[in-house]
């Protein structure tokens, strides 16, 4: 008996390992098109100055917000599937300001099969555990006049902070800060995500 649970335990850890090994390889990818470089070409460059974009303001996911609900006790596994929703949306709406032959359509379509492959074996009622969070997801599917202007490489920004303060650790992310912009949350801020020891970019 003790040894089939044995057993069992061991195919569930398996499970799991495989399965954090396959986020990991498209949180990796994600994190690779997410770098700074990227985001200024496609984000900035190619948009008219001051071009701002109108978000929910639950769409404007940025390390205080991940703060704020880690000190209220929400789970990472929470975080992430929030992380992923509403940045999903986000790049549907970057996508919908878009003329069909503007530059940056290929590299936002490109984001969007790497969410959908993040996010397409996972289900809400699983992921959900907290009042909060489904409070959030709720709004993001709800219209409202309520809407704040960002700047496409200010949503982008965003997503990229959080995914690194959210897998870091767990997807071995490299460390891409540099004298041109602080891309990473302030170690501060996320106390129970931060690590010891980062891990430098290659060259």
């Amino acid at each position: 008996m003790e040894a089939r649970l044995l057993f069992l335990l061991c195919v569930l850890a398996l499970g799991r390992a495989a399965v954090i090994l396959n986020d990991c390889h498209i949180i990796q990818t994600l994190h690779g098109k997410l770098l700074y470089d990227n985001r200024v070409t496609y984000m900035r460059e190619y948009f008219p100055i001051d071009y701002k974009l109108y978000v929910k303001y639950e769409e404007v996911l940025r390390c205080q917000n991940i703060t704020t609900l880690i000190n209220k006790g929400i789970t990472v596994k929470e975080l992430r599937y929030l992380w992923g929703i509403v940045n999903e949306n986000i790049l549907q709406t970057i996508q919908r300001a878009l003329p069909l032959r503007h530059p940056t359509r290929p590299y936002i379509k490109e984001l969007q099969i790497i969410f959908e492959a993040l996010l397409r074996d996972t289900n809400e009622e699983q992921q959900v555990e907290s009042n909060q969070i489904q409070e959030i997801l709720d709004r993001l599917h709800q219209s409202t006049d309520e809407v704040k202007a960002v700047t496409p490489k200010a949503l982008l920004d965003n997503c990229y902070k959080v995914l690194y303060a959210l897998y870091e650790d767990e997807c071995a992310l490299c460390n891409p800060r540099s004298d041109v912009e602080d891309t990473l949350c302030p170690p501060e801020t996320l106390p129970e995500l931060s690590s010891h020891q980062r891990t430098p970019c290659k060259s």
